[in-house]
Protein backbone atom coordinates (compact mmCIF):
# COMPACT_ATOMS: atom_id res chain seq x y z
CA UNK A 1 0.00 0.00 0.00
CA UNK A 2 3.05 2.23 0.80
CA UNK A 3 4.42 2.06 -2.64
CA UNK A 4 0.92 2.45 -4.45
CA UNK A 5 0.41 5.77 -2.47
CA UNK A 6 4.34 7.09 -3.72
CA UNK A 7 3.97 6.09 -7.12
CA UNK A 8 0.60 8.24 -7.34
CA UNK A 9 1.56 11.36 -5.53
CA UNK A 10 4.54 11.50 -8.07
CA UNK A 11 2.42 10.74 -11.28
CA UNK A 12 -0.05 13.57 -9.99
CA UNK A 13 3.17 15.87 -8.82
CA UNK A 14 4.42 15.27 -12.68
CA UNK A 15 1.14 16.18 -14.05
CA UNK A 16 1.17 19.70 -12.86
CA UNK A 17 4.64 20.64 -13.60
CA UNK A 18 3.56 21.89 -17.43
CA UNK A 19 1.80 24.40 -16.33
CA UNK A 20 4.28 25.68 -13.80
CA UNK A 21 6.59 26.49 -16.37
CA UNK A 22 3.60 27.89 -19.45
CA UNK A 23 4.95 29.88 -22.44
CA UNK A 24 4.33 33.23 -24.19
CA UNK A 25 4.98 35.18 -26.89
CA UNK A 26 6.24 38.87 -27.59
CA UNK A 27 6.03 40.97 -30.63
CA UNK A 28 9.04 43.27 -30.92
CA UNK A 29 8.96 46.10 -33.06
CA UNK A 30 11.67 48.89 -34.18
CA UNK A 31 10.87 51.85 -36.17
CA UNK A 32 14.22 53.18 -37.88
CA UNK A 33 14.59 56.49 -38.75
CA UNK A 34 16.62 58.61 -41.23
CA UNK A 35 20.44 59.09 -40.18
CA UNK A 36 23.29 60.61 -41.20
CA UNK A 37 27.14 60.92 -40.17
CA UNK A 38 30.37 62.67 -41.71
CA UNK A 39 34.13 62.57 -40.88
CA UNK A 40 36.35 64.71 -42.42
CA UNK A 41 39.59 61.86 -42.35
CA UNK A 42 41.58 64.90 -43.69
CA UNK A 43 41.37 67.03 -40.81
CA UNK A 44 43.70 69.37 -41.99
CA UNK A 45 44.00 69.95 -46.02
CA UNK A 46 46.96 71.63 -47.26
CA UNK A 47 46.60 73.65 -50.99
CA UNK A 48 49.50 73.99 -52.30
CA UNK A 49 51.22 75.58 -55.36
CA UNK A 50 51.25 73.63 -59.16
CA UNK A 51 54.82 74.04 -60.71
CA UNK A 52 53.64 76.33 -63.07
CA UNK A 53 53.94 80.36 -62.21
CA UNK A 54 50.79 81.67 -61.37
CA UNK A 55 49.34 78.67 -62.20
CA UNK A 56 46.89 78.05 -59.14
CA UNK A 57 46.96 75.65 -56.14
CA UNK A 58 44.93 72.86 -55.48
CA UNK A 59 44.49 69.94 -52.95
CA UNK A 60 41.92 67.42 -51.65
CA UNK A 61 39.44 67.13 -48.70
CA UNK A 62 38.72 63.49 -47.89
CA UNK A 63 35.53 62.10 -45.80
CA UNK A 64 33.78 59.30 -45.04
CA UNK A 65 29.81 59.23 -44.41
CA UNK A 66 27.03 57.24 -43.61
CA UNK A 67 23.49 57.96 -44.81
CA UNK A 68 19.89 56.44 -44.10
CA UNK A 69 17.11 58.18 -46.09
CA UNK A 70 13.44 57.70 -45.90
CA UNK A 71 12.22 54.66 -48.82
CA UNK A 72 9.79 57.12 -50.58
CA UNK A 73 10.45 60.96 -49.97
CA UNK A 74 13.34 60.64 -48.28
CA UNK A 75 15.94 63.35 -49.44
CA UNK A 76 20.22 64.12 -48.08
CA UNK A 77 23.05 66.39 -48.31
CA UNK A 78 26.44 66.85 -47.75
CA UNK A 79 27.33 70.14 -47.89
CA UNK A 80 30.36 72.57 -47.00
CA UNK A 81 30.49 76.52 -46.02
CA UNK A 82 34.28 78.42 -45.78
CA UNK A 83 35.58 81.39 -43.69
CA UNK A 84 37.11 84.45 -45.44
CA UNK A 85 40.95 83.45 -45.78
CA UNK A 86 42.16 86.86 -44.26
CA UNK A 87 42.92 90.51 -44.73
CA UNK A 88 45.07 90.27 -48.34
CA UNK A 89 44.66 87.10 -48.41
CA UNK A 90 43.19 84.56 -51.88
CA UNK A 91 39.66 85.62 -51.89
CA UNK A 92 36.72 82.95 -51.48
CA UNK A 93 35.57 83.80 -54.74
CA UNK A 94 38.60 82.65 -56.10
CA UNK A 95 38.30 78.75 -53.98
CA UNK A 96 36.16 76.25 -55.79
CA UNK A 97 35.84 72.65 -55.42
CA UNK A 98 34.34 69.22 -57.50
CA UNK A 99 34.08 66.25 -55.77
CA UNK A 100 33.79 62.57 -55.74
CA UNK A 101 31.08 59.88 -53.81
CA UNK A 102 30.19 56.26 -54.40
CA UNK A 103 26.77 55.09 -56.09
CA UNK A 104 25.00 56.00 -52.72
CA UNK A 105 24.89 59.65 -53.81
CA UNK A 106 25.36 62.11 -56.57
CA UNK A 107 28.13 64.36 -56.48
CA UNK A 108 28.38 67.77 -57.99
CA UNK A 109 28.84 67.37 -61.26
CA UNK A 110 30.89 70.42 -61.91
CA UNK A 111 33.32 72.93 -60.36
CA UNK A 112 31.36 74.80 -57.84
CA UNK A 113 32.24 77.61 -56.31
CA UNK A 114 32.85 77.85 -52.27
CA UNK A 115 31.01 80.59 -50.53
CA UNK A 116 30.77 82.31 -47.31
CA UNK A 117 27.43 83.14 -47.18
CA UNK A 118 25.45 79.84 -48.24
CA UNK A 119 26.31 76.06 -47.69
CA UNK A 120 27.08 74.36 -51.32
CA UNK A 121 25.76 70.89 -52.10
CA UNK A 122 28.93 68.35 -52.51
CA UNK A 123 26.84 65.43 -52.39
CA UNK A 124 23.06 64.98 -53.06
CA UNK A 125 21.09 61.46 -51.95
CA UNK A 126 17.16 61.05 -52.96
CA UNK A 127 15.13 58.44 -51.40
CA UNK A 128 15.78 54.91 -50.10
CA UNK A 129 19.20 55.83 -50.12
CA UNK A 130 21.79 53.96 -48.18
CA UNK A 131 26.19 53.88 -47.43
CA UNK A 132 27.58 50.84 -46.79
CA UNK A 133 27.62 49.90 -43.22
CA UNK A 134 31.60 50.74 -42.84
CA UNK A 135 30.82 54.16 -44.52
CA UNK A 136 30.95 55.74 -47.95
CA UNK A 137 34.44 57.40 -48.99
CA UNK A 138 34.23 61.14 -50.94
CA UNK A 139 36.46 64.19 -51.59
CA UNK A 140 35.97 68.12 -52.11
CA UNK A 141 39.29 68.75 -54.30
CA UNK A 142 40.15 72.53 -53.95
CA UNK A 143 41.14 74.90 -56.55
CA UNK A 144 42.11 78.30 -55.86
CA UNK A 145 43.37 80.88 -58.61
CA UNK A 146 46.56 82.68 -58.02
CA UNK A 147 46.11 86.01 -58.54
CA UNK A 148 48.97 88.32 -58.33
CA UNK A 149 47.44 91.13 -55.88
CA UNK A 150 47.77 88.40 -53.13
CA UNK A 151 50.04 89.57 -50.44
CA UNK A 152 52.85 86.92 -49.59
CA UNK A 153 52.23 85.00 -46.16
CA UNK A 154 49.98 82.14 -44.70
CA UNK A 155 46.63 81.99 -44.71
CA UNK A 156 43.95 79.54 -43.42
CA UNK A 157 40.36 79.00 -43.91
CA UNK A 158 37.92 76.68 -42.10
CA UNK A 159 35.55 74.67 -44.43
CA UNK A 160 32.57 73.30 -42.43
CA UNK A 161 31.10 70.16 -44.03
CA UNK A 162 27.22 69.19 -42.97
CA UNK A 163 25.42 66.49 -43.91
CA UNK A 164 21.75 65.65 -43.22
CA UNK A 165 18.90 63.08 -43.94
CA UNK A 166 15.21 62.97 -43.90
Amino acid sequence: MKRNLVLTFAAATLAFVPMAFGADTSTLGVTVGPEASFTAVDATTTISKGDTAFGGYSGTTNFTYKIRTSQTTGTGNISVQVTTFGTGGPAVADLAYTCTAPSSGTACSSSTSASTSTTTSVVAFGADAHSADTGDSGTAAWTLVDRTAIKTGSYSSTATFTVSAT
